[in-house]
């Protein structure tokens, strides 16, 4: 998991289904730690897909093939957005 800080609180909130029906007479639903930390892993591939998505059109948005809105290769085939998706890519396996 890539954030500590959900991490820990997992850790610190999970108690066994006993334990919780103990404390909160068993009315509410028990959601399993690995459930939830499979939860917070989707959410945050989620989110690093949404930010991606936003950094390649921020830097798509400085061509002038966006500002004409006609690319000569076709939008796939742009040599300059392939490589700068090439470094988000090494960045991203640090």
């Amino acid at each position: 998991m890539k954030s500590e800080k959900a991490k820990e609180y997992i850790t610190h909130a999970t108690c066994t289904a006993q334990e919780y029906a103990e404390r909160f007479g068993g009315r509410e639903l028990v959601v399993s730690r690995w459930d939830v930390s499979t939860a917070i892993e989707l959410a945050e591939q989620e989110a690093e897909e949404r930010m991606r998505a936003k950094a390649i059109e921020a830097y798509c948005i400085g061509c002038i093939c966006y500002e004409t809105g006609v690319c000569a290769l076709g939008p796939d085939k742009c040599a300059t957005k392939s490589l700068f998706i090439q470094k988000l890519n090494e960045n991203g396996e640090d």
